[in-house]
């Protein structure tokens, strides 16, 4: 007797969102390196020290006194519209 064998793979969209408050503009850059850091439902100060500041944007004196930055991990939005595919050889219908 024969033997079938079929995948399933289900896929569905998970959403994170973090929001993350700066007294200065930040690039894309910095905020990659920073969102991640803020803790679930209350805002984490001191961010500002996860941040790489290697241009010459700011002075020593702004990065260490003046730039405030802060964050919160406000949850995830699981996905529940999910997409089915299936391999295998499958009988008609």
């Amino acid at each position: 007797m024969a033997k079938y064998i079929y995948t399933v793979e289900e896929q569905s969209v998970d959403v994170r969102e973090y929001e993350i408050e700066s007294n200065v503009k930040l690039t894309y850059g910095e905020v990659v390196s920073i969102y991640q850091e803020s803790e679930e439902n209350k805002y984490k100060n001191g961010l500002e020290g996860f941040v790489e500041w290697s241009d010459e944007r700011f002075t020593d004196d702004q990065i260490l006194n003046q730039i405030k930055i802060k964050g919160i991990y406000n949850g995830t939005q699981y996905g529940n519209d999910c997409q089915i595919y299936i391999n295998g050889d499958l009988e008609e219908e």
